[in-house]
């Protein structure tokens, strides 16, 4: 009979996490079946084709069910016998806090639970504390965590993560949906990709601009994404008079047009002040596997996404000048940006490719029944 994995996840699912919906729909032995308290509609449809249980159409008081199940007094019954009817043999949560529900809920079901830690939820500061209770309830009764990166991984075993359940293991991406030939635009372009908060850097890729615009004059920047700090540096592009494109959100489709064309993928991620920083980064990924360039910061776990001076060109957080000399660098080589991006592409297909990384994850798998 062929195994199920249930994926937890509390909100099924973000538009920015195809990540997860890859790895559930591209495992090869095991059947995913997705489970969460609530759709979310900005990415709901990448589950389309799999199995999905919500609670929210299990129970006519959801948001009692989960308190309740959270506390350890029952609730979502319905719910859960709706999971436990598919048999999973585990379940899988992303994110830390999920995989404290997914406790709650494997405890019903008497189930070992797995639980990958992405980046924010391990590195911020508010979740650094080692000894706290909530971080030694978690790792006390987890099963296994997984990692992202090597960089995560290490900042799990300073939050207090047993080394005997911590294991490492890259997510990887589908490259069947990133076959579009590159086909650079006319001019020379930049392409920035992501929230527009703090760890995202985007600051000092428009200061880097300003450097570069007397000598490049005609280097255009397009930056996809929303946040909090976007009217601020829409302020800034005027107060600069530089030549940006605020495309706002996109989809993947969109963002995989955009990465074809443009010249380099610049997004310079820093470690905020709260103490949150990249924990792989899947758009570097995307980037290369479409022959891009990346530009950035030596910052989190993106220098294990990329490799310096083969597929990317880094330099140190906040080092503006050292970000506009390898920005003009590859555009003004495009036999060197050619290069890179051919190992860009070999990079992911080797490291980082989605079906050979879900089969790796079933051993994982394996390991827990």
């Amino acid at each position: 009979m062929t195994p199920t994995v249930a994926i937890f996840r509390k909100r099924l699912l973000s538009y920015s996490e195809t990540f997860i919906a890859d790895q559930g729909r591209l495992l090869p032995t095991y059947k995913a079946l997705f489970c969460g308290y609530q759709k979310d509609s900005s990415g709901f449809e990448m589950l389309d084709g799999s199995s999905r249980i919500l609670l929210q159409e299990h129970s006519s008081m959801a948001a009692m069910s989960k308190f309740l199940m959270r506390k350890g007094f029952g609730g979502g019954k319905t719910w859960i016998d709706a999971i436990a009817s598919h048999s999973p043999s585990l379940i899988h949560a992303h994110f830390f806090n999920d995989g404290l529900d997914a406790l709650q809920l494997a405890q019903r079901l008497a189930l070992p639970v797995v639980t990958t830690v992405h980046g924010h939820d391990i590195t911020k500061h508010e979740n650094a504390v080692a000894q706290s209770p909530v971080n030694r309830r978690f790792f006390a009764q987890v099963d296994k965590i997984i990692a992202v990166s090597e960089f995560i991984a290490e900042q799990a075993l300073n939050r207090g993560c047993p080394e005997h359940k911590l294991v490492q293991h890259y997510i990887g991406i589908d490259l069947d949906k990133f076959t579009q030939q590159k086909n650079e635009t006319d001019e020379p372009s930049l392409l920035f990709v992501g929230r527009l908060v703090e760890k995202k850097g985007c600051t000092y890729l428009l200061q880097a601009m300003q450097q570069l615009k007397q000598r490049i004059p005609e280097l255009h920047l397009t930056i996809v994404g929303e946040g909090d700090l976007k009217s601020s540096l829409q302020q800034e592009v005027e107060t600069r008079q530089l030549n940006v494109e605020f495309a706002g959100t996109a989809s993947a489709t969109q963002i995989r047009e955009h990465l074809a064309r443009c010249w380099l993928f610049v997004a310079p991620s820093i470690t905020a002040e709260s103490g949150d920083a990249e924990g792989l980064g899947m758009v570097f990924l995307e980037a290369q596997a479409l022959q891009t360039p990346v530009v950035s910061f030596r910052s989190g776990g993106l220098v294990e996404a990329v490799e310096d001076q083969a597929t990317a060109l880094l330099c140190e957080e906040k080092d503006v000048a050292g970000l506009a000399h390898n920005i003009e660098s590859l555009l003004e080589n495009s036999s060197l940006r050619h290069n890179m991006g051919n190992a860009g592409r070999q990079r992911v297909e080797q490291l980082f490719d989605v079906r050979k990384q879900c089969a790796k994850l079933e051993s994982i798998y394996d390991g827990l029944n």
